[in-house]
């Protein structure tokens, strides 16, 4: 904490699948475009206008956010709101809502894309915005972000709600 008021908070986070069977169709792919992983690109948000017609049926936009491995990095800074302007007692004031601006990127790939290492075939995306974060009784964490993805040439700035237990 820099400040009493003010939290800094960042994450990189790597899951993949190794190994001869790390491709098996019987496996789900690895989606990196979930709210507590890389906001801005959750699978409702997306329409056919982002999709050109082609003859496979893929969608380039939304095909790079699958595969057998993901790299994800988050970072944000956080503050109490009705804490910081002096509404109630304690740190986090009446309520315990907290806002929140952040960036978010992330990469998902296969071993078919990876050359070596550091050599891996396929673009990561990004996005960054503001955050409302309430604590729903120790139950869960409802957030709503303004959003902004910046691998989706189509899609603007847009509200997105969601549970999670934040990190």
């Amino acid at each position: 904490m820099p400040t009493r008021k003010l939290t800094l908070a960042g994450r990189v986070l790597h899951y993949g699948r190794y190994g001869p069977s790390s491709q098996d169709q019987r496996l789900t792919p690895l989606f990196i475009g979930y709210s507590d992983l890389v906001r801005g690109y959750n699978t409702g948000s997306f329409s056919a206008s982002e999709c050109p017609p082609s003859s496979t049926g893929s969608c380039p936009v939304f095909d790079r956010l699958v595969g057998s491995r993901i790299l994800v990095g988050n970072l944000e800074a956080r503050v109490p709101l009705l804490g910081l302007l002096g509404l109630g007692h304690g740190y986090y004031g009446a309520f315990p809502i907290e806002g929140a601006v952040f960036a978010d990127a992330g990469l998902a790939w296969n071993s078919t894309d990876q050359k070596s290492l550091f050599d891996v075939r396929r673009q990561a995306v990004a996005s960054a915005g503001v955050a409302l974060r309430m604590n729903l009784f120790g139950f869960a964490v409802a957030e709503l972000d303004y959003v902004k993805p910046f691998d989706r040439p189509d899609k603007g700035w847009y509200w997105q709600l969601g549970l999670t237990p934040g990190f």
